[in-house]
């Protein structure tokens, strides 16, 4: 398999990996003639959340899906639910994405359980998160898939390593722990209320940071050689940070992955392809 790393060796460039997968899902949809179709809902005003769902779309146009935003005000709610029930339904439209974060007076449980399962690309229904965990996945979350796909991109040898996870969101920390210990790793979750968090992440042979607190792991928390996968997304100053310290964690790391440049892209990347599997699915349905 081609070695993903840069010039320095270390460095994993998740923009090449990403380009990889968005020519293999073109390449599909253009030799049997697909047509999918991803409604992207949003709601509320956040900027970065435009900006991520717009750059979605035009990923999508690249490869040949078509995608769709729906936008909703914080007092919309009701509008909403009625546009995801009809979207559940709709035969045209082939897979759902919610853009997150919902508003807070939204009721995020409900999304939860609404959301068409074979057509919910990022696997946040309960339904597909309990599939997931009982090892029978219609999908898997995006960004967890990323990561498990740059580790297998880098010949990662997983059986018996320890795997740290920083972070239990149920969309990210939770489903990448799950991954890796399928991989059968041994695996630790740690959070905001481990104590000494320094004394895991120097025994992490993997160390996946999903916390979203900047400069969290700095370089004396890391063991020599490690592989350090870092998920985070902090904006500080208009500028886009992991969680890692990155220049102090950088030359200790057998590989790790740049914020941005690394996760994100590939994550992205597998939002189309979720998309492809989410057509087939209503394909063998129809």
């Amino acid at each position: 398999m081609k070695d993903w790393r840069k010039v320095n060796q270390m460095i994993i460039d998740g923009k090449e990996i990403s380009k990889k997968i968005r020519e293999e899902v073109k390449r599909e949809i253009k030799k049997f003639g697909y047509k999918p179709k991803l409604a992207i809902l949003m709601a509320g005003d956040d900027e970065s959340s435009k900006v991520y769902a717009n750059s979605k779309v035009k990923a999508c146009e690249n490869v040949g899906i078509e995608a769709k935003i729906y936008y909703f005000s914080e007092s919309e709610e009701s509008k909403f639910f009625d546009t995801l029930k009809f979207l559940n339904e709709d035969k045209n439209t082939h897979g759902i994405m919610i853009e997150m974060p919902l508003p807070k007076n939204f009721n995020a449980e409900l999304v939860y359980d609404t959301i068409n399962p074979y057509k919910d690309v990022d696997c946040i229904s309960n339904y597909n998160m309990g599939r997931l965990f009982a090892g029978k996945p219609l999908f898997v979350p995006c960004t967890p898939k990323a990561i498990l796909h740059i580790l297998e991109c880098i010949n990662t040898q997983f059986e018996g390593k320890h795997a740290v996870v920083i972070g239990r969101s149920n969309i990210l920390g939770k489903p990448v722990a799950k991954l890796l210990l399928d991989k059968n790793c041994t695996v630790t979750v740690c959070h905001s209320k481990t104590k000494d968090l320094a004394y895991y992440t120097r025994q992490a042979d993997i160390l996946v940071l999903a916390a979203g607190k900047m400069n969290l792991v700095k370089g004396d928390m890391v063991k020599e050689g490690a592989i350090l996968i870092d998920a985070g997304i902090n904006v500080y100053q208009d500028n886009i940070y992991g969680d890692a310290d990155f220049e102090s964690v950088k030359d200790l790391c057998s590989y790790v992955t740049p914020v941005p440049g690394g996760v994100g892209p590939v994550t992205t990347a597998m939002i189309l392809k979720n998309t492809l599997e989410a057509f087939k699915y209503a394909v063998k349905g129809a």
